[in-house]
């Protein structure tokens, strides 16, 4: 929908700035003076084709005012050739976004997975998960009654809406709900909920300036090369390479979606020139195209029955 928006707001502010900066050279129907001079000597008729008509048709419909002038030019089938592979084009894309956009959806909270904590214990859950996230932030709220981690700096959706999965991969407060993070800065080795150790350290209730920087590991993991005695930088993708993979699949989605839109500006785009192409093709036919217009009737004697008859031929040019 505000791709569509967009693309009306771009024909119509193209079509209004058209017609005020280049009036004179669109309609402009005044013949050359030896174009004037022919006509006191030869009587012509010029079928002439509306230039406006064929500009409003090829910027609804690219094509349609070309052919309505002169349906041997080239443009006339350009143009809707160029719609069909623009239209192609945003289709493919949009739906790959969208596609794509259901697999980090999936992937966050939408399938099960097998966990093996720290013991070797195996556990079934999903990637993300609120519980986690609530128990984890509850803490931090309450670490400090002077810092900024209120109430209201956690904000995350209670149903599974477009604000919620772009949240989790955005905002680094929100890496608690992630089991990798949970199970490595929030809980013990057999997965029992601990007190996280935040840093930096020594933060007081009458401290303004204390906020949450990152966390110790609770437990030395050298498979993931943390030791207890380090600090990990709330922003570090090694605290939770599940949020690190996420924010990759929500990019690639991201970037399907660029490619549709660039599709529809060449959409609006194919318009806006098929417009301006059908008045240069009108222009074109009606200096060029000379011929009889409308309906002509001779008259002539012929024979008929071995007697002289007047007769009547009509004819209609079209």
């Amino acid at each position: 929908m505000r791709n569509t928006i967009l693309c009306l707001f771009i024909l119509t502010l193209a079509v209004s700035l058209f017609a005020q900066s280049a009036e004179d050279w669109l309609w402009d129907e005044t013949e050359p003076e030896e174009e004037k001079l022919e006509a006191d000597f030869i009587k012509v008729n010029y079928d002439k084709k509306d230039a406006r008509l064929a500009m409003v048709m090829s910027m609804l419909v690219p094509g349609a005012g070309q052919f309505y002038a002169d349906r041997s030019a080239i443009t006339t089938y350009i143009f809707p050739v160029v719609e069909i592979g623009m239209i192609a084009g945003y289709l493919y894309f949009e739906n790959s976004g969208n596609d794509k956009t259901k697999d980090y959806e999936r992937y966050a909270n939408g399938e099960e997975i097998t966990y093996t904590l720290h013991n070797g214990t195996e556990i079934t859950t999903t990637r993300y998960d609120r519980e986690r996230q609530a128990s984890v932030e509850s803490h931090l709220i309450n670490f400090n009654t002077a810092d900024i981690y209120e109430d209201l700096f956690f904000r995350l959706d209670d149903n599974n809406s477009q604000h919620f999965y772009e949240d989790i991969g955005k905002y680094s407060h929100y890496v608690f709900g992630w089991a990798d993070w949970y199970y490595t800065f929030a809980a013990n080795e057999q997965g029992e909920f601990m007190y996280p150790n935040w840093y930096p350290e020594g933060g007081e209730a009458n401290d303004s300036g204390w906020i949450w920087t990152g966390n110790y590991p609770l437990y030395n993991d050298p498979d993931h090369g943390f030791s207890t005695d380090e600090q990990v930088d709330k922003a570090d993708h090694r605290s939770s390479p599940m949020r690190k993979t996420y924010i990759d699949m929500r990019n690639d989605a991201k970037s399907e979606f660029g490619k549709a839109q660039i599709f529809t500006f060449g959409l609006a785009l194919n318009h806006i020139v098929a417009g301006l192409d059908a008045i240069r093709v009108t222009k074109s036919y009606n200096r060029n195209a000379i011929t009889d217009s409308g309906f002509r009737m001779k008259y002539y004697t012929g024979i008929r029955n071995q007697h002289i008859t007047p007769m009547i031929n009509l004819n209609w040019t079209f």
